[in-house]
């Protein structure tokens, strides 16, 4: 038997934890004393405020406070290896980096203390804000280092995780396509041997944890997080490399949390006071501290000094903080979309009362990515010649990992990328929620506006195509509660082509889901002219007057049929193609219900909470006295889809469609039996 691969993991250290050097090669940081100090100040200085943060949150003036006791040496040498157009997508606790970067404490303050405007900090535009989903920023990163790639940028992406994060699908996801695609990313692994109260023994029996940049192809280094030499040296290494074209790295900074997980842990649940204190012998500052007076380059007095100046430059940040005015109620809508569409703009108003794929030649940073979206041009074929058009740097075939894909293209389109990503089907979206609910939806508010996520998912939906399981799903229900998203069906090969460009060009993110069944069953000619179709908009396709017939995607093309077989009847039948869901245009169906006193809303979706419950519930609310019948819905049951042989049986047909406009009829004639229909039809002489 052969050996197929060894490998090392290199540890790197300069000073001990009593301030002494170990090794005489020097990095350039280290014979820079003057910057040297000037780091050390600033770690004193994140000290400082980390205490008073601690502080504020123990006298109720501040919410939950994740602190960063222990890690300053760490996010110090992160922050000022960086350069301002390189890219850092942080955890929730990096507070040194981001100073260095910009960012000022009151903003962090502001945002522990529960308001969002903390997020539209003072850094770096293109820095991302906190991220609590754990691990999923690393995703982020790694899309922004694609983007860079693409653009052919000499930029860095850098992004921290916990040692608990490591064992995320998102971190290992980003080293993987990281190294698959050589992007400049650099993932720094803070080890502070404890996720909450779960040891670092137990997130995995691998030696270091630097080491799992070797299965994605990553250089890989293991440092002492607590020697600020060392992890400045590292950080200087893998940016340089990274930023000249030779890949990503991982960094595992090994270091000590000396707080609580946050204030809101109690840590001496699960952690024995030796530990702490052997951990307190090692601690960033002492050493720092003691290296810099053995060079006489530091003494006690401008020490003391110094903390006394910080704590005066703190205390600013703090009143700062403390004195910012509590938003509007308002203000919750400001930053949903880009533009407030009609019906959240009349939700707002009552607060303040009662207090493309042709887009691709003409838009260069739109990229398409996905599994087989390539070479192959999606299952379906709707990405065919793409590739082979625009190349494979903006037609991207991903490894097969929904997640990595949804986390890139949040990635992608935070750095001015249009992405439009591709799940196979719908029934595989769901590993893309975290980044989609989480990320792409929050984006915009999370930063106040600082940020946003202009991309599309795209997805075939819908029965009807004889596929296996999770292939035929219809739970667009799921996303048109996630505020922030767009959600669009169209119903033809015209409304997909017009709507698409129009997704592509909106500065929010889109769900596009395309009805399986119009990929094959309908046939038009659709001219390449780059115009596209108003979102937020119902089409109305049939004038009626009898009944209005509400429906989108696929279910256009039983409910016009069914309308067919209706006007054989003598009924007049309005037929309404939502399109886009949310935000929906409510105004069209509410003139078209008050025309005809009667709704049916028909989808594949099952029955409860599908978002035919929605439209009724605001028929209800705001033309109830127009309706002269129930509103009735046609739908999925509250079942799974069944497989093909009892596939079609589950999908609304034409014949339930007609049964029951027949029932708002019947029951108009059962209030009031001398009423008839504009038409004059009686349901006494229906079939």
């Amino acid at each position: 038997m052969s050996i197929a691969a060894t490998f090392e993991i290199e540890y790197l250290q300069y000073l001990d934890a009593d301030g002494k050097l170990v090794r005489d090669d020097l990095p350039a940081i280290a014979r820079d004393v003057r910057q040297l100090v000037e780091l050390y100040k600033t770690m004193l200085y994140v000290r400082v405020f980390d205490t008073k943060a601690v502080a504020l949150q123990r006298t109720g003036k501040l919410g939950t406070y994740a602190s960063c006791l222990g890690a300053e040496a760490t996010h110090v040498a992160i922050g000022s290896a960086m350069q301002e157009d390189d890219v850092f997508a942080p955890m929730y606790r990096e507070y040194g980096a981001q100073f260095i970067r910009g960012v000022k404490p009151r903003e962090v303050l502001l945002y522990w203390g529960g308001d969002e405007r903390g997020s539209d900090f003072s850094g770096p535009a293109h820095d991302f804000a906190w991220c609590v989903p754990i691990a999923t920023q690393c995703m982020h990163a790694a899309g922004a280092a694609l983007a860079f790639k693409v653009r052919k940028e000499p930029r860095v992406a850098v992004t921290v995780v916990g040692d608990g994060g490591s064992s995320k699908g998102d971190f290992n996801g980003a080293l993987n396509v990281a190294g698959a695609m050589q992007l400049p990313l650099v993932a720094v692994i803070v080890n502070n041997q404890w996720a909450i109260s779960v040891p670092r023994s137990a997130q995995t029996g691998a030696k270091t944890l630097a080491q799992k940049g070797i299965a994605a192809g990553i250089e890989c280094l293991q440092v002492d997080g607590n020697d600020l030499i060392a992890m400045r040296a590292a950080m200087d290494h893998a940016i340089k490399r990274a930023r000249h074209g030779h890949g990503g790295m991982v960094i595992e900074a090994v270091t000590y949390r000396l707080s609580d997980h946050t204030t809101a842990d109690d840590a001496r649940r699960y952690r024995g006071e030796e530990e702490v204190k052997a951990a307190w012998l090692r601690e960033p500052l002492k050493r720092m501290k003691i290296y810099l007076m053995s060079l006489n380059a530091w003494t006690e007095k401008e020490e003391e000094d110094w903390k006394a100046e910080c704590s005066a430059k703190v205390d600013i940040e703090v009143n700062a903080y403390l004195e910012t005015k509590t938003q509007p109620v308002s203000a919750i809508f400001d930053y949903t979309f880009a533009e407030v569409p009609a019906d959240l703009a009349a939700q707002r108003a009552a607060v303040i009362a009662a207090d493309k794929l042709s887009e691709m030649k003409h838009d260069p940073s739109v990229v398409v990515l996905g599994e087989d979206v390539g070479v192959n041009g999606g299952v379906f074929r709707a990405t065919q010649g793409l590739q082979q058009t625009f190349g494979s740097e903006r037609v991207i075939d991903t490894p097969l990992d929904e997640l990595t894909i949804a986390g890139l293209t949040v990635g992608l389109a935070a750095q001015g990328m249009k992405p439009v990503a591709e799940a196979q089907f719908e029934g595989f979206i769901y590993p893309m929620m975290e980044h989609i609910a989480c990320h792409a939806a929050r984006l915009r508010t999370r930063t106040r506006g600082r940020m946003s996520c202009p991309a599309v998912w795209r997805a075939p939906w819908g029965g009807g195509i004889r596929a296996p399981e999770h292939h035929s799903e219809a739970n667009e229900h799921l996303f048109t509660n996630i505020p922030g998203l767009r959600v669009v069906l169209p119903s033809s090969p015209g409304r997909a082509y017009g709507l698409l460009l129009a997704a592509i060009r909106d500065p929010d993110p889109v769900i596009f889901f395309e009805p399986k069944r119009i990929y094959r069953q309908y046939k038009e000619e659709v001219p390449d002219d780059g115009e596209a179709l108003p979102l937020d908009v119902c089409f109305v396709l049939r004038d009626g007057s009898d009944v209005t017939l509400v429906t989108w995607g696929a279910q256009v093309k039983e409910t016009l049929e069914a309308a067919d077989a209706l006007a054989e009847q003598g009924i007049s039948a309005e037929v309404i193609d939502v399109a886009t869901l949310t935000p929906l245009d409510f105004d069209t169906i509410r003139e078209s219900v008050q025309k005809t006193g009667r709704c049916v809303i028909v989808h594949e979706a099952p029955r409860t909470a599908g978002f035919g419950a929605e439209i009724a519930a605001r028929l209800a609310e705001e033309a109830m006295y127009d309706l002269v019948a129930p509103v009735e819905r046609v739908t999925g049951y509250d079942t799974h889809i069944p497989l093909y042989r009892l596939e079609m049986k589950y999908l609304p047909s034409v014949e339930r469609i007609v049964a029951a406009v027949q029932r708002t009829l019947a029951a108009l004639a059962k209030a009031c039996p001398t009423r008839r229909s504009s038409n004059g039809w009686s349901p006494k002489a229906a079939p």
